[in-house]
């Protein structure tokens, strides 16, 4: 409000700068009767343009009816005009009694009109202009919001479509372990309440790396109960990233897919290892496994991973971020993960 205010001054002084010195420099008027006719033109006409932005809304423009939109602007700048004139004329002449002014001023009243529609279309059309800026602004707001709420609400879903298969196995497990250990299954189902307690009340969009590996942990404990000494996990961390964002439960599913396709059919045991290294300007993150080929029933490429990819690209827009690479049988998943003042800053 107060740059508007200032903005509007600054015009008035110029307006009536330039008044002034149409009056004083070019038709030779003295410079008191150039001073009282400029201010009282420029302010009678600066009270007329406050309701000018009135005009826009309300005369709204249609191509259709453009003879009549026409006809309405030129009949206001007439009648705005013929008052701003009349006016003029009442105040000068009660200010300026001298015949040889009143004389000028009655023979420059159709230039004055003219001079006074012109300002009326000018400001008219300036305020058509900001009146369809504010809409296209008004209107990219709102597809930004709406699809800030459309991508929350995908990101959600796609965030929280924890393996069903895993909470019905971990209870199925937990169910059988009450007949044979009732120790193992107190502490399964410990493990199984924190991690889910962790992983559904975590609603931010990223998280730490150290909390995200830190669930998989806890995921790891569960599975390693269900299945023992059939597989191992190992980790190799480079500590300065454990601070680093990446998006809450990206991890999950990846160690869902190497238990998922790697142990379940294992008749060997299986080595799954985790590594997260900076690499130029990504975190890599590598999960990998080795496998029994069983011919259809390893394919790797999941609703995990599936909806990995979906994520990564809805946060980074980008469709390079996650690699698969099958060598005999190790099975590797890369996940490129921007560094927190890169490409999602960008974005």
């Amino acid at each position: 409000m107060k740059n508007k205010f200032i903005s509007g001054i600054a015009i008035w002084i110029l307006i009536f700068g330039i008044t002034f010195g149409v009056l004083y420099q070019g038709l030779k008027l003295n410079v008191t009767w150039s001073l009282l006719d400029g201010l009282i033109s420029v302010t009678a006409y600066a009270a007329f343009t406050l309701s000018f932005k009135f005009q826009a809304q309300f005369v709204e423009f249609n191509r259709k009816k453009l003879p009549r939109f026409l006809f309405t602007h030129l009949l206001g700048a007439l009648l705005v005009s013929a008052i701003w004139v009349s006016i003029c004329k009442i105040f000068l002449f009660l200010l300026i009694e001298d015949s040889i002014y009143q004389n000028f001023f009655n023979e420059s009243i159709g230039f004055r009109i003219i001079i006074g529609m012109t300002v009326y279309f000018l400001i008219t059309a300036f305020n058509y202009l900001f009146l369809y800026y504010d809409n296209y602004r008004e209107k990219v707001e709102n597809e930004v919001s709406l699809k800030n709420i459309i991508t929350e609400t995908e990101l959600k879903n796609l965030k929280f479509q924890i393996n069903p298969h895993f909470i019905f196995n971990a209870l199925n497990s937990i169910a059988a372990l009450t007949h044979i250990s009732s120790e193992k299954a107190g502490s399964m189902t410990i493990k199984l309440a924190d991690f889910m307690r962790s992983t559904l009340t975590n609603t931010k969009p990223y998280s730490l790396l150290g909390d995200e590996l830190n669930n998989c942990r806890m995921y790891v404990d569960i599975e390693k109960i269900r299945f023992g000494d059939k597989f191992s996990f190992e980790e190799k961390v480079d500590e300065t990233l454990l601070k680093e964002e990446i998006p809450s439960m990206i991890l999950q599913p990846l160690f869902e897919n190497s238990i998922k396709y790697g142990v379940y059919e294992a008749i060997e045991k299986v080595r799954i290892l985790f590594t997260a290294e900076k690499y130029s300007n990504y975190i890599k993150i590598t999960v990998e496994n080795n496998f029994t080929d069983g011919g259809e029933k390893h394919k790797g490429e999941g609703i995990g991973l599936t909806n990995i990819s979906k994520r990564m690209k809805i946060l980074y827009r980008q469709d390079d971020l996650i690699k698969i690479e099958k060598d005999e049988n190790i099975f590797r998943v890369f996940l490129f993960i921007p560094l927190k003042n890169d490409v999602r800053n960008e974005a």
